[in-house]
């Protein structure tokens, strides 16, 4: 897997080797640093997501949670004065459609608010990090905190993995309180850091045993290999670590091969609207998600709707927009931190990463971007456990927010283990 990210982080490089340099920096009528995406009046902010393909419907929903938050900062006077403005940019979930939207959109933005699939990611990591510019990280991926630039927005994957397995060990265990894990996971970086994260958890809990793992490819249409490889070894919790549009498959395949185990995955293996073809087959699929659902009564809820009603009108409920809110929050605080200390470029916006506290109002846990190693930027670990229910498809909490001990104890270093 090193070698194959690395030849995509050489493509990618190659691929850039061409670009312009950044706009030099100028001081603006306000007494304000800026540069790329910054003028008088306004401030773009780049989204990189998979508009079109096979995480489509995500990517449109966490976009309208973006555009939703701005316009609540926008409704307030924006920031420093300057209206907020996002600027969408289709990659299609592929790294090198990723690259030419970065190439096309570098110069005119002040940060990127999305930027999605840890493989694109890495591949434009280098970019990133000489052009100093803040990345938001479309994924939930630890290992790109380690990548100069880049921050997440989230509670990182492994710690959905270990919460999730922990709360599996309680709730579907035997009378001998032992539990039999399986792993089926999506061949890339991201489903590979979900495989590593339940590799841990039975490395450091003696009752979890993880007796199957198999692999898929992003572009592969039948799983019924490996399903079958769950059965056969008798595996009663499934986690699943990869996107949508493979949960429902492979919950249909066992279905069909009379294999019902508890089935466990993260919010972006999970869309409202595979309820209604599954059926019944989601009473044993349990999420794992680090933000409120859409349908949840919390105070900031009806602000959320109201301004998502605004910029997308029609948008249904999905997981995602509160994860697009949460992001833009990010990117608001960040901006305000920027402009307080009179520096909105790129590598303005960098420095106000550093240390930066942002207040998610209930929506999510609060998240803190510390200004040491990159485990200090690691902004949460705690996740809550959800049901589907099966007339609106939407997730249901059985938990509230919180962290195991073991995910406190959990480490980027331990993420690289195989």
């Amino acid at each position: 897997m090193k070698t194959r990210l690395a030849c995509i982080s050489l493509a990618v490089t190659a691929a850039l080797a061409g670009a312009c340099a950044t706009p030099g920096a100028s001081t603006s009528k306000d007494g304000v640093k800026v540069d790329a995406g910054v003028t008088d009046d306004e401030i773009k902010i780049g989204l990189f997501n998979g508009y079109t393909g096979p995480v489509a419907a995500g990517a449109i929903a966490g976009a309208a949670g973006f555009d939703a938050r701005l316009a609540k900062a926008n409704a307030a006077g924006g920031v420093c004065g300057r209206q907020l403005k996002s600027v969408r940019a289709d990659t299609k979930y592929d790294p090198a459609v990723a690259v030419q939207a970065y190439r096309a959109n570098v110069k005119d933005i002040v940060m990127i608010g999305q930027l999605l699939g840890a493989t694109s990611i890495y591949g434009l990591s280098q970019q990133i990090a000489r052009d100093g510019i803040a990345t938001l990280a479309a994924t939930s991926a630890a290992e790109v905190i380690k990548l100069e630039n880049v921050y997440l927005f989230t509670t990182p994957f492994p710690m959905y993995v270990i919460n999730g397995l922990d709360w599996a060990k309680k709730e579907q265990a035997g009378s001998d309180g032992k539990l039999k894990v399986g792993v089926i996971y999506q061949d890339d970086a991201f489903g590979q850091e979900g495989q590593k994260a339940v590799r841990y958890v039975e490395t450091n809990d003696p009752d979890i045993e993880v007796v199957a793992e198999a692999a898929y490819d992003v572009k592969a249409e039948d799983l019924t290999a490996q399903v079958l490889k769950m059965k056969k070894a008798g595996a009663e919790t499934v986690w699943i670590h990869g996107i949508a549009s493979k949960t429902g498959p492979i919950l249909s395949q066992a279905s069909q091969l009379d294999y019902s185990p508890h089935w466990l995955t993260v919010d972006s293996g999970y869309e409202t609207a595979m309820a209604k073809q599954l059926g019944r087959l989601v009473d044993k699929l349990h999420v794992v998600t680090s933000s409120v659902l859409y349908t949840e009564n919390v105070p900031a809820m009806a602000e959320v709707k109201q301004n998502v009603e605004k910029v997308a009108p029609g948008t249904k409920p999905d997981q995602l927009v509160i994860a697009g809110w949460v992001d833009a929050s990010v990117a608001v605080a960040a901006l305000e931190k920027a402009c307080k200390d009179k520096d909105l470029t790129q590598k303005g916006v960098v420095a106000a990463m550093s240390g930066l506290s942002v207040t998610t109002n209930g929506l999510s846990p609060d998240l803190k971007y510390g200004s040491g190693d990159a485990d200090s930027r690691i902004p949460s670990r705690q996740t809550r456990m959800n049901k589907i229910d099966t007339k609106t498809g939407v997730p249901v909490p059985v938990t509230g927010f919180g962290a195991t001990d073991l995910a406190g104890k959990w480490r980027l270093a331990d993420g690289s283990k195989s």
